[in-house]
This record gives C-alpha cells, structure tokens and sequence, in this order.
C-alpha cells in the first residue's frame, strides 16, 4: 500500500468509535480513495487527520517515510523523528527490549501451582512479577528463558499500554527489576544487557516515563499492544552518571534536555507536550 502511486487520497480517523459506534476497534479506522489515473509521486496524497470533537487537519505528504515499512499517521512527527532517528545506524531501545514471554513464562502462570504466594518450600526462589500487580515466588530451576537475565539489574515495562490509542492515559508504568527477579509475558524486559546498576536502571525508568519517550514510542503502535518494534523510534540513552543527560532532575526537566539534544523547535516541542498525556 505504501508504494501503491494511484492512492490519491486518505482519511485517517483517530476516533474509530466516530465511524462504527459501539465497537471496540483500538487504532483508528482510515479510509481511502484510489484514483487509476492519480500518480502521488508527482502529485503527493491528500492525508485528512480526523482528529477528536470533530476536528481534522489536511496536509499533502507522501505516505511513505524514508524507507520505513509502517505509515506513520502524524503528520507532524516526521521532521522529529528524521532529527532523532537520523539513520539505521541510530540504536533504539528495540534492540534492548525482550520478546514476550522473556523467562518462559505465560500470563496464565499465576495460577499455576509453581507460582507460590510465600518462598516457603523453595530451595532457589526468585520473585516474580505477574498480572494485575499479582507478585510471587518462582523455584530458580522452573525458569526456562534467558537464565543469565535473572540475576542482572532491568527494567520492566507492561506489553499493553494506551500509549498512541484514543484511550484516557498515556502511562508508561515502568519498574526497576532487582536481581532475583523475573516476570510473566504481561511484562518486557528492558536493558538486561546494558550493564545497569540500581541508579541507571532507575534513570532509564525516568526516560520511559517522559513525553518524549512516550511520543515516540506512540508512532509505530497501531493497538494497546507495546511490543519491542513499537520502541525503534525511542532512541537509546547513556544512563549512567556520565550521560549527557542529567537524570537527578524532573521528567519535565529531562524532557526540555532531550528537546535540545536533538535541536527540536518550539513548534516540535509543543506539539509533543500536547500530544502525550502528563502520567496519571
């Protein structure tokens, strides 16, 4: 679709509810009119952003960016992720985020037998970190993925967010992961091998939690689900004392840092402040 020239014009529809009341399709709905006579090479296409109480912006873009697999539905994001995201060789936090189902264990675990509420009976345990805010105690031999993880400094972030959704909240509920943990696929695993310390991995909890972050992470998301590829806009950071950041300060000071990192434009920085929710 993306390289399809006779797509003349699209109409992106944030609010799907709007188009089929009483369903519940996260994502948006998007319609679009193909012309056989059109070339949008020439003539680019005419993207209507149906934006929420009615309201919709018009510009005439190309519905492909760089060489980027995914259209991506802001309009006005393209000229900060060319800044943030200069190239392929840029690192993304993609690379450092794990699959589902990191340790091997399934959301359902918590019911499990060997999911136990004490340590009490086992030789090796290790706390676990499962649904709905559900914590228990693991035997270390019943871990089946990513052993060498267990005993590392990470972070942990929830798979479903209602970050780039119509939903109420833009939260990133991200928490620093000890030794002796793991976690249920209702939790990714993030900077395993990044070699963090307790301070660095509460640093990049800090940086998953601004608007920044959060913006980014929201352009490639088409649904609640927030897997690793939803993260290749978000670029990787020097969390440790020496970073070019400084991380003793306020998400909303670490926001104005990143903003002049890469040389955002008033323009840019508001329209991610007023993009992305403050967190709940």
């Amino acid at each position: 679709m993306l390289n399809d020239i006779r797509i003349k014009e699209l109409h992106d529809c944030l609010r799907p509810e709007e188009i089929f009341p009483y369903t519940n399709n996260r994502g948006g709905v998007c319609y679009f009119l193909w012309d056989q006579s059109y070339d949008n090479i020439a003539n680019l296409t005419k993207v209507v952003t149906h934006d929420y109480n009615n309201e919709s912006r018009t510009v005439n873009r190309s519905l492909k960016t760089r060489d980027l697999d995914i259209f991506i539905r802001d309009s006005q994001s393209i000229t900060i992720l060319n800044k943030v995201i200069s190239d392929s060789k840029t690192d993304n936090l993609s690379h450092h985020i794990s699959a589902a189902k990191a340790f091997g264990f399934r959301t359902f675990f918590i019911k499990d037998k060997k999911f136990r509420s004490t340590k009490t009976g086992l030789k090796e345990p290790v706390l676990c970190y499962g649904r709905a805010g559900k914590i228990g105690f693991v035997e270390f031999s019943d871990i089946t993925s990513h052993i060498d993880w267990v005993n590392l400094w990470k972070v942990y972030v929830p798979e479903s967010n209602n970050i780039g959704t119509e939903l109420s909240d833009d939260n990133q509920n991200s928490f620093v992961g000890g030794p002796y943990t793991v976690c249920t696929e209702t939790y990714l695993v993030v900077g395993a091998e990044l070699h963090l310390t307790e301070l660095s991995a509460s640093n990049l909890v800090l940086y998953l939690r601004t608007k920044f972050a959060r913006y980014l992470h929201s352009l490639p998301k088409i649904s609640q689900h927030g897997t690793k590829k939803t993260y290749r806009f978000v670029p990787l950071q020097d969390f440790t004392t020496s970073s070019d950041i400084d991380w003793s300060q306020s998400i909303d000071n670490i926001d104005e840092q990143l903003f002049g990192k890469y040389g955002l434009t008033n323009d840019e920085k508001q329209h991610i402040r007023t993009s992305i929710k403050e967190m709940a």
